[in-house]
């Protein structure tokens, strides 16, 4: 059974096979892309641009990692994915926690629709996470849509790369 764990930080990701010993960095992280979201609510082309270029490095992963594109399963950690999936489900809830593409997606419409003032009604949301999140989404979907995998795993908050 493969398993791909992904790293996923604030400045960069790194995806890795601890089977094969193979992993690559990817020089985006969920700041990067948040940064590039400056509307509220975010604009679709800002959108598009940040999950477009966690998107071309998802084509690298494939490349340096090629188990990324057969992985029996997907492991992430990072920061802001508990924010993730405490809004998921509308309040705290224990890691881990499998998340699925349409769910991901969901989450991704909701708050990539709402403004500032909105989000930060949603339950399970912290008002630190409130412009973060959106990077974190625009990373789960890219990389959920680049490896046209149905499903993720969410492990933790533990990188802060």
């Amino acid at each position: 059974m493969t398993t791909l764990h992904i790293d996923l930080g604030r400045q960069s990701c790194v995806f890795r096979d601890h089977e094969s010993g193979a992993s690559y960095v990817v020089p985006v992280g969920t700041d990067t892309l948040a940064a590039m979201i400056v509307g509220d609510p975010p604009l679709p082309e800002e959108l598009t641009n940040a999950i477009g270029l966690f998107m071309d490095h998802i084509e690298d992963v494939t490349r340096e990692v090629p188990s990324s594109t057969f992985a029996d399963s997907i492991e992430v950690c990072g920061p802001g994915l508990q924010a993730l999936v405490n809004t998921e489900v509308g309040h705290p809830k224990m890691l881990p926690f499998d998340v699925s593409r349409d769910a991901t997606e969901e989450v991704f419409r909701t708050l990539a629709t709402e403004t500032e003032k909105d989000r930060c009604h949603n339950p399970g949301l912290p008002a630190e996470e409130l412009h973060h999140v959106l990077g974190v989404c625009c990373a789960l979907v890219a990389t959920l849509r680049g490896l046209r995998a149905s499903a993720l795993s969410i492990t933790g908050d533990e990188v802060d790369a």
